[in-house]
């Protein structure tokens, strides 16, 4: 628990494929330009969904205030070119059509109002994109802690240097 009583880290992990935020479309129609942005259907609606049941599950007070630092792994789905039956698939760099930060906009944007008052507050902390070994399914990882009991880095080094070493651990 921090000073004010409110937990220092939540966990939990998210049971759905990673989905990116789709970007605003704009386009000037009858002289006057319009914004779209993604209708109901979108899979990132359903992904949004399940992120925000994952955590509740996890957290059930107020949204945290402060600095926040957010560790975020994102397993993808393993394309089919590279299931193989007798050799070993281990996890690997994602290099595919899915931008990191994309897909950290539509997590942050769901947890808006559950775990923190906004997504400015999370200042800090690692984000990796690697697709599933073979036995794996895909999935999100997300540890969230306050920074309030924690200096603010200085020159040549980061926050999530001082938290990292514990965090990687729960990603292996």
């Amino acid at each position: 628990m921090a000073k004010n009583g409110k937990p220092k880290r939540i966990e939990f992990i998210v049971p759905a494929v990673p989905v990116a935020q789709p970007r605003p479309r704009a386009a000037v129609v009858c002289g006057h330009a319009k914004v779209r942005t993604a209708d109901s259907k979108h899979p990132i609606n359903v992904f949004k969904a399940t992120v925000r049941l994952a955590a509740s599950a996890a957290y059930s007070g107020p949204p945290l205030e402060g600095h926040i630092w957010l560790a975020l792994l994102f397993v993808m789905p393993r394309p089919r070119a590279k299931c193989w039956k007798k050799k070993p698939m281990p996890r690997e760099w994602y290099s595919g059509a899915k931008d990191r930060d994309n897909l950290q906009k539509g997590l942050l944007d769901a947890l808006n109002g559950l775990t923190w008052c906004d997504d400015k507050q999370v200042v800090s902390g690692p984000c990796d994109v690697v697709i599933a070994s073979g036995c794996e399914q895909p999935h999100v990882s997300v540890v969230i802690e306050t920074l309030d009991d924690v200096e603010p880095p200085g020159y040549g080094e980061t926050a999530a240097q001082k938290v990292r070493d514990e965090t990687r651990e729960l990603f292996r």
